[in-house]
């Protein structure tokens, strides 16, 4: 739904310059969204992604893409707090909305046809999510979604929750249903940290601090070390923390984690009959305010966390992979960049050095060779 937006070149500059630049992303944030908190990054991240997953709902023609991005890019380059970020996205999605209608620029003259298509398309059209675990996605495609009903370890982490009262002390590994919200940065954070009893037992709240988290950047070594410095911490004995830490490697090798992707599972509010909202009529005649700050009423979160218990069948379910490893892990090169020397005419300090490279070159090449005759002959 979303591979075509994340490979526009325009969109890889802009989530490169979010990556690198502290010019797009620090910025002031709130502590948390609906009680979650989010680290380094994440707000910065997922908040370009949910203007772009906007944009994939409500416009949809790639024809405008190029122009939107680059907005975009204004908007996060000149304004430091995340608030004002988003009430700007809705200010720029107005204006395209506007612009895909054929209205051209007559914004105030159209504004109630503008949000009558948004909410068509965002609310009644939209979606509810749900972050899943990666392994399990082929599986859902196949059977459908069923709640709970997948391959877990959850009777030896209940034992563990049971044996150590300062562990898992709120969650329910026996509960049959599964949350949704309709916000898309959420859906974003649990992506990234799903399963979230695992993350949080691994990487509690106060070890959260770092630029980007070990367990987002599916980092085993330095997730693991973290976790038993942390149990140590906790006056844990050696043969607890042994205990501990294998359970949560078999669960680390049942989600194949190192490999695991950010999924978001996504079904239609109308299978869940939330496709209407409640004060839609207010807002469409709502005259006096402005119609950025309408829009954003209109898709600004409105269920902070459904529950469900059924099955739900493959044919109304459909997938996102956000790209966030993409910009949060460091990748080796693989290529290494040969430079060949230029001839000068003239000297200069750079020649000294060019020199010294192709005469170190030259010695370990001798080296190599003279170890190679010696292991020949040994």
């Amino acid at each position: 739904m979303l591979d075509s937006i994340f490979q526009n070149k325009e969109v890889i500059e802009l989530l490169n310059k979010v990556r690198k630049n502290p010019v797009y992303n620090d910025k002031k944030k709130k502590d948390s969204i609906n009680y979650e908190k989010f680290s380094g990054l994440e707000q910065s991240f997922f908040l370009l992604f949910d203007a772009l997953f906007k944009y994939r709902i409500v416009i949809e023609d790639e024809n405008y893409l190029n122009d939107y991005v680059r907005h975009l890019d204004l908007l996060w380059h000149k304004i430091d707090n995340f608030h004002d970020i988003s009430l700007g996205v809705s200010k720029i999605l107005v204006k395209f909305t506007c612009k895909k209608l054929g209205y051209k620029n007559r914004v105030e003259e159209n504004r109630r046809e503008i949000l009558e298509y948004i909410y068509k398309k965002y609310i009644e059209e939209g979606y509810l999510y749900h972050g899943v675990s990666s392994c399990y996605k082929e599986d859902i495609k196949r059977e459908g979604f069923r709640p709970q009903k997948y391959e877990n370890l959850y009777k030896d982490f209940y034992k563990i929750q049971e044996e150590y009262s300062s562990l898992l002390n709120d969650i329910d590994f026996y509960h049959d249903y599964v949350s949704f919200t309709d916000d898309f940065m959420m859906a974003c954070l649990y992506a990234t940290y799903c399963p979230l009893y695992f993350s949080n037992l691994l990487c509690p709240s106060n070890t959260k601090k770092a630029e980007i988290n070990s367990y987002a950047k599916r980092d085993y070594l330095t997730t693991f070390q973290s976790f038993r410095k942390y149990l140590k911490n906790k006056e844990f004995s050696d043969e607890e923390i042994d205990k501990i830490s294998n359970l949560c490697n078999e669960e680390w090798k049942l989600l194949k984690q190192n490999e695991a992707k950010y999924e978001i599972m996504l079904v239609k509010r109308s299978y869940f009959e939330k496709d209407k909202l409640q004060d839609i009529y207010e807002i469409l005649c709502d005259k006096e305010t402005d119609i950025a700050v309408l829009a954003s009423q209109i898709m600004d979160t409105k269920i902070d966390n459904f529950t469900w218990s059924k099955d739900i069948p493959s044919n109304v379910i459909s997938f996102v992979e956000i790209p966030y490893a993409d910009y949060i892990i460091e990748k080796e090169d693989t290529e290494v960049e040969v430079i060949l020397p230029t001839v000068k005419n003239v000297s200069s300090p750079e020649d000294g050095k060019v020199s010294v490279l192709l005469l170190l070159g030259t010695i370990f090449i001798l080296l190599g060779v003279i170890l190679s005759v010696i292991m020949l002959y040994q």
